[in-house]
C-alpha cells in the first residue's frame, strides 16, 4: 500500500521591520540619502558656491607656485590658515602660518621664528625639516579629555610615517612621541586627522593606491585611535556604486553645524587628460609639464566607518574659465569648512597651482547649502523614514518663490496620516530661512508627538529644501 502523501507545512515569517531612526536634536541636512526613503518630481542636486574675490595671493619668495596642502581652523575669535610653501631657491619647502578676524581678509604675521634668504621677517613655522613641511596638517581637538598643551593637534609625514604633533596655541608645536605614529599608508598626499564626537575617537584619512606600491588608483583609507597616538589597522574606503577614480587629496571633515555628519571635498585627479599644449603652458608659466593632468573637485559624505556616500558622484568645481585651473593639482578645496556671518558656510578652492598665478579664494554658499532638494512649477514630495519625534518645534531649511511653498505632512511609522497633522490640517510656509519652525494647526503641536515614531512628507512648489532639525 502506497504511503499516504505527507502535508507539506510552509512557515511565513513577515520580515522584521526596520527600526526608526534616531534623530534627536541633530540638524540632518539633505546631502545623502540617510533620511529621505523616496522623492518624487523633485530635483537632488549639487549647489555651485560663490566666489567672493576674498582670498589671499601666494607671491612670497618662500611661497610660489607649489604652496598647497592648505587647511583652515576657525578658533574662537580668529582664523588659521596653515600651507606648504616651496621658494624659488633649492630645498626652501616651509610651513606657513595666514591669520584672520573674519574669514576673509588674511594677513601674514611676522613670527621671527625661521630665517629665509637672509630675513626672519615672515610667516614661516616650520623650515629645513621636510618630513615636516611637506604636509603638516593640524586641527583643533574638541576631544573633552584634550589637555590645554594638546588644543590643537596634527601629522605630518611621508617616507618614514606620520608623526604627530601638539600645540597649545596653533603656533608654538612640539612632537607628542620621537618616532611615527601611524606608517601603514602611503602619506605623499594631506593626510586628515580629527576627534570625531559621533564615533567617540580620534580618526585619520590618508592616501593609499588600490594596487601594490604606487600602483592602481589614488584613493582613501581610514584609522582610528582612542589616543592619537595607537591606531587601528587601516581600511580602504568605499564609494558605493561610484566608479573607481584617483583622489588626490580627500578633505574630510566634520560638517560644522552637524559634525556626525562628515563631508569630504576631495580632489578627483584625471591623469594624462591634457587641456592646453605645451607651447600655451610654458607661455603661460605652466612649470614641470603639469600641463598634462586636470582635477576638479567632488563631494562626498560619510556617517562614519569606512563608507563614503557620493550621491553625487558628477564633478562639484569644475575647472572653469581660467586656463591656469586646467592644470594638474589645480582647483583643490582647501581642507575646512567655515561658518560665517549671514548663515553662510564658506571654504576655499586654490587656483594656478604650479603657475606664477597661485592663489586661494574664499567661495561661500548658504548654510546647509552645499545640495538641496528642489521643485519647479510642479509640485514634488519627498518622504523620510521613519524616524522618533523628539523636542518642542520641527525646523526648517528651506527658501520658495513668491508664489511657492513647502508644505509638511506627519505620518505614522507605516504610512498613515496623523489626525491634524494631515496635509489638509497644516498650512503651507513660503520665504527664505535656514532655521524656521513649521506651524500646525490650531490645537497641534510637535511635542504632542515626542517619542512616537513618525513619517514626514513634504510636498514642494517652487521651493528648495535643505535641511531639518528637531528642537
Amino acid at each position: 500500500m502506497a504511503d499516504a502523501p505527507r502535508a507539506i507545512i510552509l512557515s511565513l515569517h513577515a520580515p522584521t521591520p526596520t527600526p526608526p531612526l534616531t534623530i534627536g536634536l541633530r540638524r540632518e541636512p539633505f546631502f545623502d540619502d540617510w533620511l529621505l526613503e523616496k522623492t518624487t518630481g523633485l530635483a537632488w542636486e549639487l549647489v555651485d558656491p560663490v566666489p567672493t574675490g576674498n582670498g589671499l595671493v601666494l607671491d612670497q619668495p618662500w611661497e610660489g607656485p607649489y604652496c598647497g596642502y592648505f587647511t583652515v581652523i576657525h578658533d574662537d575669535d580668529r582664523f588659521l590658515l596653515y600651507y606648504r610653501g616651496r621658494g624659488n631657491l633649492p630645498n626652501t619647502e616651509t610651513t606657513c602660518l595666514a591669520l584672520s578676524r573674519d574669514g576673509f581678509n588674511w594677513q601674514r604675521p611676522a613670527l621671527g621664528m625661521h630665517r629665509f634668504a637672509g630675513s626672519h621677517d615672515n610667516n614661516l613655522l616650520f623650515a629645513n625639516s621636510p618630513e615636516l613641511t611637506h604636509n603638516f596638517t593640524p586641527f583643533l581637538d574638541t576631544n573633552p579629555a584634550a589637555d590645554r598643551f594638546t588644543r590643537f593637534k596634527a601629522v605630518a609625514g611621508e617616507k618614514q610615517g606620520l608623526l604627530a604633533y601638539g600645540s597649545p596655541d596653533g603656533i608654538r608645536w612640539h612632537t607628542l612621541q620621537d618616532t611615527p605614529v601611524f606608517t601603514k599608508g602611503i602619506f605623499d598626499s594631506q593626510n586628515v586627522p580629527f576627534w570625531s564626537a559621533s564615533e567617540g575617537c580620534y580618526v585619520l584619512y590618508f592616501r593609499v593606491w588600490t594596487g601594490e606600491g604606487y600602483s592602481g588608483f589614488r584613493t582613501i583609507a581610514r584609522s582610528t585611535s582612542p589616543d592619537f597616538r595607537n591606531w587601528s589597522e587601516p581600511q580602504r574606503m568605499t564609494f558605493g556604486d561610484a566608479a573607481q577614480e584617483h583622489l588626490y587629496t580627500n578633505a574630510t571633515q566634520p560638517y560644522p553645524p552637524a559634525p556626525h555628519l562628515y563631508v569630504a571635498l576631495a580632489s578627483r585627479f584625471v591623469p594624462g587628460r591634457q587641456w592646453m599644449d605645451h607651447a600655451e603652458a610654458v607661455a603661460r608659466g605652466v612649470q614641470d609639464g603639469r600641463e598634462a593632468d586636470v582635477s576638479d573637485v567632488v563631494f562626498m559624505t560619510s556617517r562614519g566607518g569606512c563608507q563614503y556616500q557620493r550621491q553625487f558622484p558628477q564633478g562639484f568645481i569644475r575647472p572653469g574659465t581660467d586656463p591656469s585651473d586646467w592644470v594638474g593639482r589645480s582647483n583643490m578645496a582647501i581642507l575646512g569648512v567655515i561658518e560665517l556671518p549671514g548663515n553662510r558656510l564658506g571654504f576655499y578652492r586654490q587656483h594656478g597651482y604650479a603657475t606664477p598665478h597661485n592663489r586661494i579664494e574664499l567661495q561661500t554658499l548658504r548654510t546647509d547649502g552645499f545640495a538641496r532638494l528642489r521643485a519647479g512649477a510642479t509640485s514634488g514630495t519627498a518622504l523620510t523614514r521613519a524616524f522618533i519625534a523628539a523636542g518642542r518645534k520641527l525646523c526648517l531649511n528651506f527658501a520658495t518663490s513668491a508664489a511657492g511653498s513647502v508644505r509638511v505632512e506627519v505620518l505614522t511609522a507605516d504610512g498613515t496620516p496623523l489626525p491634524g497633522f494631515s496635509a489638509d490640517s497644516t498650512p503651507g510656509i513660503f520665504g527664505d530661512s535656514v532655521h524656521h519652525p513649521v506651524p500646525w494647526a490650531r490645537d497641534r503641536s510637535w511635542s504632542q508627538l515626542a517619542g512616537q515614531a513618525v513619517r514626514l512628507r513634504f510636498t514642494l512648489q517652487e521651493a528648495d529644501l535643505y535641511a531639518l532639525q528637531q528642537q
